[in-house]
């Protein structure tokens, strides 16, 4: 024990986790971001947290630091065309070396579920317009790349113990439910599922086939946690570099977009069954609960086909330069449907697509990230 020896903590600890929150956001929508941007937004978060000196200054040489600490994260602060062909032959390679098959290749993402929002035009009355529409958790999807092992979805709330599940064991769920205050993934959660599930689903599925402990799943969010923190002897996570992930990631090419499709159908039959039966439209979306909502996209998830899952892992996987994008099943076309709901007969495809953006993560404030 007299040789045993811990690491320094940054001086700047908060200030340096709040901007390395806030950078990797920006880089998620592709901006620009430059050294003097990052000493300024140092200072902001200095001043909020009031962390070490008075006089800090977010010098050269405190950046340099940072940016040190960054490159070990596998950032960058800018990616160039040519970012996702390198990282492309990288994995290729990676794959090679170490003699792993799809069923050992896995992807996670994951994407935010606005549950009771429909589109603005079915609000078709004042009385409607209370509709509720900011019911929202985080899902987290992942699957290996010959799509014949789906793992558990991850569900996150915000209620620790959800009113919906009274009277029902967690283990009943057909989901892994988390609780989160503003129901985001972090990297406390992520790190969590990564041993407590990930880990041994894969073991026990390896398992059965007879193939070697050895699995790496990709992840697009250095936010998580730390690579060397995601290590279960040769089960580990990888991280995409900057700026690829609308070219490459697997289960961002189609497949959450056909799994909320896939909800989305369910909760409109459901609002039409109610039409149907003589009821009020809004008075059924508000006795939608969280185990419906859970019930529903568990099985939304059965339905996604193994071949829709291995299609999208084409760009990354195939040799072919001329992938076409995958295509979408006839099942998950939602307008028939829309247009059943009062106020809706006119609604086309545009109006579909701009519902399901809807759901895509609010970016977060300084004060959530502080």
């Amino acid at each position: 024990m007299k040789d045993r020896k811990t690491t320094k903590k940054c001086e700047y600890e908060k200030v340096s986790e709040a901007l390395f929150l806030w950078f990797t956001q920006q880089r998620d929508k592709g901006m620009p971001i430059t050294g003097p941007i990052l000493q300024e937004k140092a200072l902001i978060f200095q001043k909020e947290f009031n962390e070490g000196e008075p006089d800090f200054t977010a010098s050269v040489g405190w950046l340099d630091h940072w940016l040190r600490q960054l490159s070990i994260c596998g950032e960058k602060l800018s990616a160039n065309p040519e970012g996702f062909l390198k990282f492309k032959a990288k994995f290729h390679c990676l794959i090679d070396n170490e003699g792993l098959s799809g069923e050992q290749i896995f992807n996670c993402e994951e994407t935010d579920l606005n549950y009771k929002m429909l589109p603005s035009k079915t609000l078709a009355s004042r009385a409607e317009a209370s509709a509720p529409s900011k019911e929202r958790m985080t899902i987290l999807a992942c699957s290996n790349a010959t799509g014949n092992h789906k793992l558990r979805l991850i569900f996150i709330g915000k209620a620790k113990k959800p009113r919906a599940f009274k009277n029902l064991a967690p283990t009943a769920l057909p989901v892994l439910y988390k609780n989160q205050r503003t129901a985001w993934m972090d990297s406390e959660i992520f790190r969590g599922c990564f041993f407590n599930a990930f880990v041994p689903s894969v073991e026990q599925f390896l398992k059965l086939l007879n193939l070697p402990r050895k699995a790496i799943v990709i992840d697009n969010a250095p936010s998580h946690s730390r690579e060397d923190e995601l290590s279960s002897r040769d089960i580990r996570v990888i991280y995409l570099p900057p700026n690829i992930t609308s070219l490459c990631q697997p289960t961002d090419q189609g497949v959450l977009e056909a799994l909320k499709k896939k909800y989305r159908r369910k909760l409109l039959t459901t609002l039409i069954e109610a039409i149907d039966d003589g009821n009020g439209m809004l008075g059924k979306l508000r006795t939608v609960n969280l185990k419906d909502v859970i019930y529903w996209i568990a099985q939304s998830r059965k339905e996604i086909e193994p071949q829709t899952l291995a299609r999208s892992w084409r760009k990354l996987l195939s040799e072919d330069k001329n992938i076409q994008e995958m295509e979408q099943e006839n099942s998950d076309n939602l307008l028939p449907l829309l247009q059943q709901i009062p106020g809706c007969e006119k609604v086309n495809d545009d109006d579909i697509q701009e519902w399901m953006e809807k759901d895509k993560q609010q970016e977060l404030t300084d004060h959530d990230i502080i």
